[in-house]
């Protein structure tokens, strides 16, 4: 995906350890669009990439907004931004990628933790600026580390936003929403936050009768160690479906580390399942999905994977490549 070279005209406190960016092209052109949902990658002034859903307004065409949370266990990431990043600094980065799209429905419930309200934002803003029934729950530890305050709770969004509060005795693990308990198959369930939000999520909709089709989420962190593993008992085969050519991909290696190895150019960005850049169409074979990306629905369809870090269940696998 192309990168882009933007200027920092903003940066801003909101909420405690939340950084609010703004990104501009240097030129003041209007920037590619984005729908609600989507994400760049940014290269940060440690020199890592890391994946922040755009926040800000897809009507607004000159400035991607960000809002990136200070994360003690960094690995130099979101540290960096907090500590280097300074205004009219020049930012790299890639083209807005949606993997996290509004699906159709006629009842939407979100669900948000932390820093996922990121893209729950955008997506409760778009929703309820077309008429859209909309009932969006929103959790985190402290009133004063939700990011976005104002808008949330004394803004266009109060009418549709709950704020659940953990020191105040309102954790998810002790508050689940009404709308929660009560399964409606013309509904969409939209979700993002932490893993063991996301986990508590999918088991509160089990227990209710929810069908795991309608649930749409996205995780900022990957899943717990093994889950994402690339690595696997049995080598397979994979096959470049324009070439013919084969490959064989080892118990230790990666799809993409293979094909890279091999002169085969491979879209990489977050290399661990989370981002969505390396998904590949997949023509024969049967997937073992290790990412965080695809939904029940699309990990079912077997018909594309995150070549990063998901490996096969069947000997072989023909790749659209």
């Amino acid at each position: 995906m192309p990168a882009m070279e933007l200027i920092v005209s903003a940066i801003r406190i909101n909420g405690d350890n939340n950084l609010d960016i703004e990104l501009i092209c240097p030129k003041g052109n209007d920037l590619p669009p984005f729908a609600p949902g989507a994400h760049i990658d940014v290269r940060t002034p440690s020199g890592q990439i890391r994946q922040y859903s755009l926040c800000g307004s897809p009507m607004e065409r000159r400035v991607y907004r960000i809002c990136v949370r200070r994360d003690v266990r960094s690995q130099g990431g979101s540290l960096s931004l907090h500590t280097d990043l300074r205004v009219r600094a020049q930012v790299t980065v890639s083209e807005p990628r949606n993997l996290f799209k509004l699906p159709n429905a006629r009842r939407y419930l979100l669900f948000s933790a932390g820093i996922g309200i990121t893209p729950i934002i955008t997506m409760a803003r778009w929703l309820v600026s077309n008429g859209s029934h909309v009932e969006w729950s929103h959790y985190e530890g402290c009133r004063s580390s939700v990011a976005f305050l104002d808008e949330v709770s004394s803004g266009t969004l109060k009418n549709v936003t709950t704020l659940y509060l953990s020191d105040e005795g309102a954790s998810f693990r002790k508050s689940v929403p009404a709308n929660l308990l009560q399964p409606a198959p013309d509904t969409a369930i939209i979700a993002c936050g932490p893993e063991g939000f996301l986990t508590l999520l999918e088991k509160r909709m089990a227990e209710a009768g929810w069908s795991p089709t309608q649930l749409y989420s996205e995780r900022f962190r990957a899943a717990p160690a093994g889950a994402l593993s690339n690595t696997g008992k049995d080598e397979f085969v994979v096959q470049l479906a324009s070439s013919g050519q084969c490959f064989t991909v080892g118990a230790e290696d990666t799809i993409a580390q293979v094909l890279m190895e091999n002169g085969v150019p491979v879209a990489l960005s977050c290399e661990q399942g989370m981002c969505g850049a390396c998904l590949t169409r997949v023509l024969e074979g049967v997937p073992d999905h290790r990412d965080v990306v695809l939904s029940a629905a699309e990990r079912e369809a077997c018909n594309q994977m995150a070549i990063c870090c998901s490996r096969s269940k069947s000997p072989r696998l023909v790749l659209d490549i």
